[in-house]
C-alpha cells in the first residue's frame, strides 16, 4: 500500500514540477520581452534608484548627526548607516518596479491587445509609475537636505516646496519669505 502511496505523490509531485517550470518560463520570457521593449525606461529607472540610493544615504547621515547631536541613541541606531540594509532594499525596490512592470504588461496584453493597441504601453505605464515614485523620493530627500518641509504630499505641495528650495538656494531671506507667503496664502483661504 505505502508503494502505491508513494508512487501516486511521486508522479504527482512530478506533474507539479513540470507545471511550474513551464509556468517560470513564461514568465521568464514575458520578463525578458520587457527588459529588450522597455530599455530606455528601465535605464531610467535604474538611474533614478541611483540617485534616490544616493540623496537617501545624505539624508540618513543628516539625521544620525542630529541625533549623535541630540544623544538619541535609539534614533541614532535607525539612522546608522547600514550597507547591507540599503543595497537590499535597493534591490528590492528594482525587483519591485520590474514586477509592476510585469503585471502592466499583462494587463496590457489583455485590455489594449483586444481593442488594437500595442500591449507594450502597459509596462510603459508601469514603469512611468515606478520613474514617478522615485522622483517624489529623490525630492523628498532633497527638501530634507535644504531644510525645506513638504505641507502637503500631493504635486502641488512638492512644486511649492521646490520653489522655496531653488529661492532659498539663491537667497534665504527670499526663500523664507517666498515659504511665508505660501503658507499663508494657504491660510487666507
Amino acid at each position: 500500500m505505502n508503494s502505491l502511496m508513494d508512487m501516486t505523490h511521486s508522479s504527482l509531485h512530478g506533474m507539479g514540477t513540470a507545471r511550474r517550470a513551464a509556468g517560470v518560463g513564461y514568465i521568464s520570457s514575458e520578463a525578458t520581452a520587457i527588459i529588450v521593449d522597455s530599455r530606455w525606461i528601465l535605464i531610467l529607472m535604474v538611474v533614478l534608484i541611483v540617485a534616490d540610493f544616493r540623496f537617501g544615504m545624505m539624508e540618513s547621515k543628516v539625521r544620525y548627526r542630529d541625533a549623535e547631536r541630540d544623544g538619541d541613541k535609539v534614533r541614532m541606531d535607525y539612522y546608522k548607516w547600514h550597507p547591507s540594509r540599503a543595497w537590499r532594499r535597493t534591490f528590492n525596490k528594482l525587483a519591485d518596479y520590474l514586477v509592476i512592470m510585469l503585471v502592466c504588461q499583462v494587463i496590457g496584453m489583455a485590455i489594449l491587445a483586444p481593442v488594437g493597441i500595442d500591449y507594450l504601453y502597459g509596462p510603459w505605464a508601469g514603469g512611468v509609475i515606478a520613474c514617478g515614485c522615485e522622483i517624489f523620493s529623490i525630492f523628498g530627500h532633497f527638501f530634507f537636505l535644504r531644510g525645506v518641509t513638504v505641507e502637503k504630499r500631493n504635486l502641488v505641495g512638492f512644486f511649492k516646496a521646490l520653489l522655496v528650495a531653488l529661492a532659498r538656494r539663491k537667497d534665504e531671506d527670499v526663500g523664507e519669505a517666498l515659504d511665508e507667503a505660501l503658507n499663508n496664502n494657504k491660510e487666507t483661504k
